[in-house]
């Protein structure tokens, strides 16, 4: 199954090192060229060199190249690159880009999907403490969302207050 990532996602699960889970899902997955250059230009990753060198190995350029309004460079080469290669899935967490996506036919999850599937095929044990370090990395993902995958594995869910 082919899948391509953004940025977002992937700043993510490098900040929480849990980038391996997305390799043992998706093997093949790729990265545009756009969504390289964010990477390059993230301040909070320039410590994980080994990492970044591996991502590198997985970028790809868009053959026809085109402007989305409302929606940054590497979420558009995401959806075309998405298109040109005829993947699986988009991997994406920005919501107007995902509506955009969405739009366009293209079927989209996002990181807590991710990790909601490695919990399921027992790659992590509990999906709390790898929430509460998202959140703590100051990733911005609902708690209320968050809960919503705690709910569905039986987990404490986080406090929204």
């Amino acid at each position: 199954m082919l899948l391509i990532a953004d940025t977002s996602p992937l700043i993510s699960l490098l900040l929480i090192e849990k980038l391996y889970i997305l390799e043992k899902l998706f093997p093949n997955y790729i990265i545009p060229q756009a969504v390289w250059k964010e990477l390059r230009g993230h301040n909070e990753l320039n410590h994980f060199t080994y990492e970044l060198s591996e991502l590198f190995k997985r970028v790809k350029n868009v053959k026809n190249f085109f402007s989305l309004s409302g929606i940054d460079k590497g979420e558009t080469e995401a959806i075309i690159l998405y298109k040109e290669l005829n993947a699986e899935f988009l991997l994406i967490d920005d919501k107007r880009a995902r509506q955009t996506a969405e739009t366009m036919d293209v079927k989209c999850i996002g990181t807590l999907s991710i990790l909601y599937k490695a919990k399921q095929k027992e790659e992590i044990k509990k999906l709390r403490p790898v929430f509460l370090q998202l959140l703590k990395m100051k990733r911005f993902y609902s708690k209320q969302y968050l809960n919503l995958f705690l709910i569905k594995t039986n987990e404490k869910i986080i406090n929204t207050f």
